[in-house]
């Protein structure tokens, strides 16, 4: 009872006292996150008989760069590519998951697996994680059985849809606004097919430059995969350094 006394006495005095344990509880309690971002930016342009899928290189945590040569996009069979952005660790372990499924797959059915197969796999994967979600943003791109190239657009827990022209990761909201004003229409007006190659490589060069100067998680290097048809060519170009 006379504790309770000097509490309201003291505590018209010195309020401050008495809310401190109650903040710093509050504030070790929200302070532990299993996730962090290590950057990167994607981008997938995609039209009827080929993709471009770009990237950059540099991995980040904080304000440290552990690593200025990483590789986002890989090749998971013949038909498609997988692009990731978020948590290196659970990208890493995304890739190994999915490209075991789907090698396992193509294995038992003794044919390639088709960019649509690969996308409801990929999101029943991503699905099941759902309670404790891989921190990954995924493009996946590829060609189907009739020769069609698609591009699938992913959120962290397997929702997707065909997109035309994505980006995806920290200069994502640089470079997706531009994306959506100078791809309104499906099909482009260059002549021909190596004029609009020419034209939308410039692009992504151009649009990972700015961003790099905007956001110190976007640097170092390049890489952009064309995938057509007939196969993949791999283009690699430096970017910024810092």
């Amino acid at each position: 009872m006379t504790f309770s006394i000097w509490k309201q006495i003291l505590s018209k005095e010195f309020p401050v006292c008495f809310s401190y344990e109650h903040n710093l509880k509050n504030f070790l309690q929200t302070s532990f996150t299993p996730y962090q971002n290590n950057g990167g930016t994607i981008v997938s342009l995609n039209f009827q008989d080929l993709s471009i899928v770009a990237s950059d290189t540099r991995i980040i945590s904080g304000f440290s760069i552990p690593s200025r040569e990483t590789t986002r996009i890989i090749k998971i069979s013949e038909n498609i590519l997988l692009s990731t952005t978020g948590m290196r660790a659970d990208m890493l372990i995304l890739q190994e998951k999915f490209k075991q499924i789907v090698n396992s797959w193509e294995i038992d059915n003794i044919k390639n697996a088709s960019v649509s197969n690969g996308a409801y796999v990929l999101s029943s994967i991503l699905y099941s994680r759902r309670f404790f979600p891989f921190y990954t943003f995924n493009i996946l791109t590829g060609k189907e059985l009739d020769g069609r190239v698609l591009g699938f657009s992913f959120d962290a827990v397997g929702s997707f849809e065909i997109c035309q022209a994505i980006s995806s990761g920290s200069g994502q909201h640089f470079i997706q606004p531009i994306l959506d004003s100078q791809f309104k229409h499906p099909l482009d007006r260059c002549d021909s097919k190596k004029s609009m190659i020419i034209k939308n490589i410039m692009l992504i060069k151009h649009l990972f430059l700015k961003a790099s100067k905007r956001n110190i998680e976007i640097g170092d290097g390049i890489q952009i995969f064309i995938f057509t048809k007939k196969g993949i060519l791999v283009e690699n170009n430096m970017l910024r350094y810092d």
